[in-house]
């Protein structure tokens, strides 16, 4: 098919986008037609055969996702590439659930969108039309719109209409739950079971048992039958936590049911066969434990059909705003409490590494909003409440920090660190006698209530944590 026959249609209220768009497109030799919102663009596409259209979410009338369902319900639909200014977990996960090509936040690069029509306009040709698509649904709110987050998204709604086996790796606290808990809340099996089994917290003669349940006396203690994990996941989805904890023998096991879909609870001889989606996760490297013949290598690669790596949070520090307003929010209702998160917060937060990763940044946040939500904090709040971190480094160790973070106003937010620090020790030696921490200072009484105002310094003596005047 030449290019004259691969009609595509650029779809965007934006109309400068348009322009952009259908330019470099007709430039390539395309025949390239456009419009304003989506019904307009449903009107074309009934009148017009296209292989590929470019469309916008965010438009009047009828946005993009409401046109790309109308789109993907056609006998033989155009593939489609979404561009929007608006990005965000949900958009991404729906679009791709519906079958887009691609998800592309603007601003993009032109050779992007160049690179990205030509894979689309080859899968048109020679895909297979399938047409079965799934209604969405809400999930617990996975937050980042990093571009390794965005890929995930993507990787997400592909596979959730499907019943790939799913391995999701990455450290503790980078939020593999709820990367498994959005698979299967965005899939077919949404209405029913998802049933948690997590490997590392339960004794390992105990895990078959939950696993494929016992007969009664089937061994000391097994009063009654009781059915497992497994069975009790029919038609749903079975998420298996810290798999690399799993002993060997019972990996055989294991390996048999996601093969067959069967299993027999202990004691019994009777195969009971259930249909359930298996998705596993871990923080171990499973490559090195099938090396070291710790985990087998059959069950490895069954369960890795899709597998998805989330970043540990060090490695996408631009999430971390939204993280953080994100966890604030939620505290704040939750407590009735009305924290400030403000922009020296902010630069604080994405100095540090975060091993604990998204689990330890919600956890901080909710101490921050607990003990200091009647105030309106600075950088240096976020340090005084991790006890043997923060408060033993040097000031050439926070300097260095500094400097790596690459973060902007360097000589501004380290000497608001280094002051404030010095603020708090002498107010504490005078025992809040701003008088005498003046004189040491060897500033004015009147600078010092400067200072202390702008750096919101609250004195460690003060339990009802009021604001120093």
């Amino acid at each position: 098919m030449n290019k004259k026959e691969q009609k595509i249609l650029v779809v965007d209220n934006d109309r400068t986008i348009v322009w952009v768009i259908e330019k470099a497109l007709s430039d390539e030799g395309y025949e390239v037609d456009t419009a304003t919102e989506g019904k307009s663009a449903l009107a074309l596409i009934e009148d017009k055969t296209y292989s590929l259209v470019i469309m916008d979410i965010k438009m009047p009338v009828m946005d993009g996702l409401t046109a790309l369902k109308h789109i993907r319900e056609l006998s033989n639909p155009p593939e489609t590439i979404i561009i929007t200014a608006h990005s965000s977990m949900e958009n991404t996960v729906e679009a791709m659930k519906l079958g887009a090509f691609d998800y592309v936040v603007k601003p993009f690069d032109i050779d992007e969108i160049l690179g990205l029509v030509k894979r689309a306009l080859k899968k048109y040709e020679n895909r297979e039309v399938s047409t079965k698509r799934f209604k969405t649904d809400t999930t617990e709110k996975i937050i980042g719109d990093s571009p390794a987050m965005r890929e995930l998204y993507k990787i997400l709604g592909r596979v959730a209409s499907t019943d790939s086996s799913v391995l999701i790796t990455g450290e503790t606290g980078t939020g593999k739950d709820l990367f498994a808990r959005a698979i299967h809340f965005h899939s077919k099996r949404r209405d029913n079971p998802f049933i948690t089994v997590n490997c590392a917290s339960i004794p390992a003669e105990l895990l078959e048992s939950e696993l494929f349940g016992h007969e009664k006396g089937a061994f000391t203690g097994a009063a009654v039958q009781r059915a497992g994990k497994c069975e009790l996941a029919d038609g749903g989805t079975l998420f298996l936590d810290e798999i690399g904890t799993m002993r060997l023998d019972l990996q055989a096991k294991l390996l048999r049911f996601l093969q067959h879909s069967e299993f027999e609870r202990i004691g019994s001889s009777k195969t009971l066969r259930v249909d359930v989606r298996v998705i596993a996760a871990t923080n171990a490297d499973l490559i090195k434990l099938t090396e070291n013949g710790l985990f087998r290598e059959d069950l490895f690669y069954r369960l890795m059909v899709v597998p998805i790596d989330i970043l540990p949070l060090r490695k996408r520090k631009e999430d971390i705003p939204a993280l953080a307003k994100y966890f604030v929010n939620n505290y704040n209702t939750k407590y009735g409490l009305n924290f400030k998160l403000t922009e020296e917060h902010i630069t604080a937060l994405k100095v540090r590494e975060w091993p604990g990763n998204v689990r330890e940044l919600e956890n901080y946040i909710h101490r921050l909003v607990v003990l200091r939500s009647d105030i309106v904090g600075t950088a240096e709040d976020v340090s005084l409440g991790i006890p043997g971190r923060r408060n033993a480094e040097n000031i050439d160790s926070v300097v260095s920090e500094l400097i790596e973070s690459g973060i902007p106003e360097l000589l501004e937010v380290t000497r608001g660190r280094i002051e404030k620090s010095l603020l708090i020790k002498v107010m504490s030696m005078v025992g809040d006698n701003q008088s005498e921490a003046a004189k040491k200072l060897g500033i004015s009484r009147n600078t010092l209530r400067k200072m202390l105002a702008k750096y919101a310094i609250i004195s460690p003596y003060n339990t009802t944590s009021r604001r120093r005047q």
